[in-house]
């Protein structure tokens, strides 16, 4: 079983970026984008009927279904977000699992979060026989997922994000 604590610990380093919102001086407190990030495990019922529970431990072959809220608690509307949300190094990404409750561009990461790209991520390579070819990295190698959001978020506005991924 692999330990959902740890599992936790991933999850909470989870990130928004907010373009054109000066956070720097801001205290947690008086943010204008708050967030939530929660994992469930998905399963089937006996009618073939998916239902999921909070994820307290996963074993391997389980899928997990990571759920990101954010909320503009402001009184204007937000620019610029894109919210990120992380691929436990225990898990893979399950491809076309993102799901955005707003217009968005969807990009995803394979390495670290230092650069996002659009799905899927190809590479071009030179082959054993010199010739240069396409790859296509698996969903097995994206450590983050992240949507940029196509419009400001309204005041009050509380949208929500999910993806899955499979426990190895």
């Amino acid at each position: 079983m692999f330990n959902y604590k740890k599992l936790s610990s991933i999850i909470l380093a989870t990130s928004v970026v907010l373009g054109g919102v000066a956070m720097a001086n801001a205290k947690p407190a008086e943010s204008p984008l708050k967030s939530t990030m929660t994992a469930a495990v998905i399963s089937l019922d006996s009618n073939g009927k998916e239902k999921s529970q909070p994820a307290k431990e996963v074993e391997p072959g389980q899928t997990v279904q990571y759920t990101l809220t954010y909320k503009n608690v402001s009184d204007k509307p937000l620019k610029g977000i894109a919210v990120t949300g992380p691929i436990p190094s225990a898990t893979d990404y399950i491809e076309k699992s993102a799901v955005a409750g707003v217009k968005a561009n969807f990009k995803v990461s394979i390495d670290n979060g230092a650069t996002f790209e659009s799905e899927p991520v190809k590479r071009v390579i030179t082959d054993a026989k010199g010739k240069k070819v396409t790859q296509i990295i698996p969903p097995s190698e994206y450590t983050h997922v992240r949507w940029f959001l196509d419009n400001p978020l309204k005041a009050g506005e509380t949208q929500t994000f999910t993806y899955r991924s499979l426990v190895n």
